[in-house]
């Protein structure tokens, strides 16, 4: 194991797990937009209360908004991709003008699916901070909804939210060097989840790059989960195994079904 490189602890793994939960849940029709915890493994999510679910007609955008008033956490939940209105918006990676940061570019298709519902969001969202403000806010989302996810935990920031964490799986690369730096300077805590060959995490390509800690789940017979905690996108995990990727690797994270309402 590289020097960069260190071992999970116990916490990040129930960290992980339970975002991931959410994040299968969301594409789960009874939850997202039904607002209602039935689905495979709503069993780990039903302690949470529904605040709105969110669905957006130009670029199907899906969120959900919950709280936790035992541990005092709001969560924001981006479904990943599901339906053509997402597929137009992932292949759309012409890099656009961030303005929250100079220099900064993200993907065009993610930003303008993530101003499709920013409006209405940031209102419930600001909201159900505004009444509980010692609570903290956790965003989280698989693929396409982990790209949202950082846009929005990263518009709480710029708007004076600062108490935010950020959980993504499988999420696609959504800006350059320049939006990575950015992010690694708001020192919004950014948990990213990757599981062994799966693609989506090595695109797009050309001009973008991640930020956030990788918790890779490694390939090989042992296929142990390692963490690359530099902040910026390395060598040192998933990156190691490219080119050679899988989409199958993408369903699957820690043990539940993702990109499917099944287990």
């Amino acid at each position: 194991m590289s020097l960069s490189v260190r071992n999970p602890t116990a916490a990040e793994m129930e960290d992980l797990e339970f975002h991931t939960a959410l994040a299968a849940n969301v594409y789960c029709s009874a939850v997202l937009p039904g607002g209602s915890w039935i689905c495979p493994h709503c069993s780990k999510t039903r302690h949470l209360n529904v605040i709105e679910t969110f669905s957006t007609i130009l670029y199907d955008t899906n969120a959900l908004v919950a709280r936790d008033d035992n541990a005092k956490i709001i969560y924001v939940v981006f479904r990943g991709s599901a339906s053509l209105q997402n597929w137009l918006a992932n292949m759309n990676v012409v890099l656009t003008n961030y303005p929250g940061a100079t220099s900064a570019r993200v993907h065009a298709g993610f930003y303008n699916s993530y101003k499709d519902v920013q409006s209405r969001l940031m209102s419930v969202v600001r909201s159900q901070y505004n009444s509980n403000s010692d609570y903290a806010i956790h965003v989280t989302g698989h693929s396409l909804g982990g790209a949202l996810s950082v846009l929005h935990a990263l518009d709480l920031y710029e708007n004076g939210i600062t108490n935010v964490r950020l959980i993504t799986q499988g999420q696609p690369r959504v800006g350059n060097t320049a939006f990575a730096n950015y992010i690694l300077s708001t020192n919004i805590p950014y948990m990213r989840a990757v599981n062994q060959r799966d693609v989506v995490p090595h695109v797009p390509d050309i001009g973008y790059r991640h930020a956030g800690e990788e918790f890779w789940r490694s390939t090989g017979f042992l296929g142990g989960i390692q963490v690359c905690p530099n902040g910026l996108e390395t060598n040192d995990c998933a990156n190691s195994i490219a080119p050679f990727t899988s989409f199958t690797d993408h369903t699957s994270y820690f043990g539940m079904t993702v990109g499917l309402c099944l287990r």
